[in-house]
């Protein structure tokens, strides 16, 4: 390997300023300090490396050196005269380039270029992973197959397979010596490495076939490989030519440093799991003893846990992932919930739990990361973002206990983030690891060998649910456990997520049984019985009565309202629809002495008012809200309060919904225990009259017409389409009269969900049933012609279509198109965004409409604001991808910090 090779070339983007004094880097080296990063990242030891090592029945050695080879083919495509055509001023030695094309980053980038250039030479590859010539033997075709499998894991390390059609156009952005150059590079690293692959096993069907089930880590490796080992911090440039051999050990060094830098280099401890008074100040709840006890193994696992709000499903949920990690099931968790508000509450208590199971080691925390879209204004993950791989020994000085932390390199974006040892942040996050989305490669290798943790899980439209089921069949592969939380669980959807597990697993269906309520669910792929439900007692104090009374008027639910605020109490109203709620608070507003002490909650108020309206709920309507701030205040909300908020109301009514919907809602009424004068007590009996809620619903027909719901009730049969689920529903209340919970969580819902009282919905009622019924058989099948086919492996077949980062591939259905509006105000000339912040004020400033219904109607800019735009756009380039609202110059539509995003009235235009 000397010096006058002639793959010496130019590398990535030339600079006088990265430190080392060189002006560019070689080819050749750049892709042996991804080869570094990668045998620094498949270290022996790792439970990834033994996992993929045994899994295709190679030693961890073996697998270390052909995935080594194997990367630094990554990027052959820039030997291609097109792309060393991008700088020729760098150095008279580069090779002098007369491709007949110009270089084309977008139809023929070089990770293309170098699917070209490895068909060409992959006899060559072949025999560098060999050790030896094929000869003439009759499974060629096989070997070849089997070597593509690899070359799509480390082609693809831009985030997406590379596209395998191969125009003869391809040839004209290459000339001849770019080939000898290929050939001397592939001789050089297969002599570097010598991976020693029988030929025998690439010529195995059975060994393409498990290759094709683990390219997907492998993919991710790549990405992640490529990522590092192009950070120029660690590695400087180097211009002058030397033996690879030689740089090899420099780029080890490098790569060892960069790993330090991310603290993936570092496998984390997992502290041993005691007592569950150990590690909680309080005793354990009938769930959280389960927990502590129930029999575990070191192989994937599932946990369904039903119990109500309130009951410790948080705490259960991260005993059993102690006791994971500790018994070597798992190498770290991430918990996922459904929106960004309870994330971010969550975050605050994993973080100040996570110390207590994981670290580093002696006064190191292993990293604790957020993951959704807002995470950065998020004011502790952002404080506790280190930008060394160790902590500050003079910050546990001033602060004797152990900090939260997080490595600023896994917390630069929401892709590294799943990286990170224990995560926090939306389930959607987890959702695209299965969706072919950029970078999904990444994303599942960060979900591998942990345990996800989903909260809520009731709360899952179908779309998501078949998006969940993809995940996972997939994550039991990886080695991983699940953890399922939810208050009202259907048994039909818990034994669809059961049999995906054991089909999964390879497992004859067993399907779940028991009605009881709460309940723990166990499914196991190595013990019998391979599925386990325990009867989790009752607690006395949460058992809960609630009366049931029905409102057929609006008015009556006004005046029950006002009612309620004479005596003094503190209100709830759920409406079904933003527009329900606008017609409510205006009424209110109208009649109330007091109207200031009045609030509007929904879904069109831009993000910064959204946070000061949770914000002023929690304080008057939370649990620690005293008497004086909870007298007489009235909340209009719609969903989003069931959603997100721990908020306690004395008096509290709902439009007629879902019957889990309805029980999430009830859950926060009377939800804390207080006396007679509102102030929360930790003991005792609640001293407040009995709750009762009111339901605002139809009036009640044995034998209802077609329009029973949408006669009166027109907007919430379009938000739910099912009026035979919410007839069953109203049913079964009627029946009982009151909620009591838990005893009748599981009666409640099996009287809507269960085939049985499907089968049960009126006549007239079910052509609505039935075009509901079609509509979302079609969504779920629309949601799995989404996921990637794992069948193929990581290659373009596995999708029909690869989606970049700025293209919208959802995790959650929704058939009305949105769009994301920011709001500006013009001031001196220029275009701002109304929110007040240094930092997020675009973030803060935007709201999601309806396209067709708002956005599209919104008032145009006047002209002579597009210099104003130009220069917005200038400054936040992602604006351009947003509607630009400047309410001052709408005449139809307006916004205020009360009532959010609204429509003039009729007369007032």
């Amino acid at each position: 390997m000397d010096n006058e090779k002639p793959y010496f070339s130019y590398w990535g983007k030339a600079s006088a300023d990265i430190g080392s004094g060189d002006t560019y880097h070689q080819l050749a080296y750049h892709c042996l300090d991804v080869a570094a990063v990668s045998y620094r990242l498949l270290h022996k030891e790792r439970p990834l490396t033994k996992a993929i090592a045994e899994f295709l029945e190679l030693s961890p050695e073996q697998l270390r050196t052909l995935w080594c080879f194997m990367i630094s083919l990554h990027d052959l495509g820039k030997y291609a005269s097109a792309f060393q055509e991008l700088n020729l001023s760098v150095s008279d030695a580069l090779l002098n380039p007369r491709s007949k094309k110009e270089y084309d980053g977008r139809e023929y980038r070089h990770d293309r270029l170098g699917y070209y250039f490895w068909q060409q030479h992959e006899t060559e590859i072949v025999q560098a992973i060999c050790g030896q010539s094929l000869g003439s033997m009759d499974d060629e075709t096989a070997v070849y197959e089997t070597v593509d499998v690899l070359a799509q894991c480390v082609l693809g390390h831009h985030g997406q397979p590379v596209n395998r059609q191969m125009p003869r156009r391809m040839r004209s952005f290459t000339e001849a010596r770019n080939h000898d150059a290929v050939t001397a590079f592939i001789a050089d690293v297969g002599e570097l490495f010598q991976p020693q692959i029988k030929i025998e096993i690439l010529s195995s069907s059975d060994w393409r076939a498990r290759l094709e089930q683990v390219s997907w880590q492998l993919a991710g490796l790549a990405v992640l490989a490529d990522w590092m080992g192009s950070d120029t911090h660690f590695f400087p440039y180097v211009s002058q030519p030397q033996p690879l051999e030689q740089y090899w050990h420099c780029a080890l060094a490098c790569a060892e440093q960069a790993l330090s830098h991310t603290d993936l280099s570092r496998t984390p401890t997992v502290t041993p799991f005691s007592a569950f008074s150990d590690i909680f100040p309080f005793s354990p709840t009938p769930l959280q003893a389960w927990a502590a006890s129930v029999e575990i193994n070191d192989q994937p696992q599932l946990f369904i846990l039903e119990d109500m709000t309130g009951a410790g499903k948080t705490e259960a949920a991260l005993t059993l992932t102690h006791r994971l990690m500790a018994a070597g099931a798992a190498d770290g968790f991430y918990f996922g919930l459904p929106t960004m508000a309870t994330s971010n509450a969550m975050f605050d208590r994993v973080a100040d739990h996570y110390t207590q199971m994981v670290k580093l080691g002696e006064g190191e925390q292993a990293s604790i990361t957020l993951a959704h879209g807002a995470r950065d204004m998020n004011d502790r993950f952002r404080e506790m973002v280190h930008t060394t791989g160790t902590v500050d020994s003079n910050y546990h000085q001033r602060d004797a206990t152990v900090t939260a932390q997080c490595n600023a390199w896994l917390a630069d974006s929401r892709k590294k983030a799943l990286l990170a040892p224990v995560g926090v942040g939306t389930i959607d996050q987890a959702l695209l690891a299965v969706l072919p989305r950029r970078h999904q490669s990444l994303r599942l290798l960060g979900l591998n060998r942990k345990v996800l943790i989903f909260d809520e899980i009731h709360a899952a439209d179908e779309y998501m649910l078949a998006l969940l089921e993809s995940l996972l069949s997939l994550h039991l592969h990886q080695g991983g456990s699940v953890i399922l939380l939810t208050a009202t669980l259907s048994q039909q959807q818990r034994q669809r997520l059961c049999q995906v597990w054991q089909q999964a697993a390879g497992l004859a269906p067993v399907m779940p049984s028991q009605d009881h309520f709460p309940l723990a669910t166990q499914v196991a792929i190595d013990k019998a019985p391979a599925l386990k439900e325990t009867a989790i007692p009752r607690q006395a104090k949460q058992k809960r009565a609630i009366a049931v009374d029905m409102l057929t008027q609006f008015d009556d639910c006004l005046e029950t309202v006002l009612t309620a605020v004479s005596k003094g109490q503190c209100v709830v109203w759920i409406r079904n629809t933003v527009d329900d709620a606008h017609e409510a608070y205006e009424k209110l507003l109208s009649r109330l002495d007091h109207p200031e002490r009045s609030h509007l909650f929904h879904s069109r108020f831009i993000l910064a008012d959204r946070k000061n309206i949770e914000k002023t709920v929690l304080d008057n309507f939370g649990k620690s809200s005293s008497q004086s701030e909870r007298q007489g205040r009235v909340l209009v909300a719609t969903q989003v309060f069931q959603e997100s908020l721990d908020a306690d109301a004395d008096v509290m009514i709902s439009d007629i919904c879902p019957i889990d919907d309805l029980i999430q809602r009830a859950g926060r009424l009377h939800r804390h225990t207080r006396n007679k004068q509102g102030a929360y007590i930790a003991q005792g009996d609640d001293e407040r009259d009995p709750p009762v809620l009111y339901i605002h619903a139809p009036s009640w027909e044995d034998k209802p017409k077609a329009d029973w719901l949408s006669r009166h009730f027109q907007p919430t049969q379009f938000v739910y389409r099912s009026p035979g689920r919410l007839w069953l529903g109203l049913r079964k209340l009627r029946q009982l009269g009151k909620i009591c919970m838990p005893m009748h969580a599981r009666e409640l819902v099996e009287a809507v969900y269960s085939d049985e009282a499907l089968a049960q919905i009126p006549t007239a009622l079910q052509p609505m049933e039935d075009e509901y019924l079609g509509k979302t058989y079609s969504i779920g099948a629309k949601a799995q012609s989404q996921c990637i086919d794992w069948q193929y492996g990581y290659c373009d077949r596995s999708a029909d279509y690869w989606f970049d980062d700025e293209t919208d591939i959802s995790t959650r259905y929704n058939d009305i198109e949105t769009v994301d509006v920011l709001l500006v105000n013009e001031q001196a000339g220029e275009l701002v965004p109304i929110a007040k912040d240094n930092r997020f004020a675009v973030a803060l400033s935007t709201v999601k409409l309806s396209k067709r219904k708002y956005a599209e109607q919104l008032a145009p800019l006047p002209e002579r604001l597009e210099p104003a735009l130009t220069k917005l756009i200038e400054q936040h380039p992602h604006v351009k991808y947003m509607e630009i609202w400047l309410p001052e110059n709408d005449s139809r539509f307006a916004y205020s910090e009360e009532k959010g995003f609204y429509e003039w009235p009729q007369e007032a235009t």
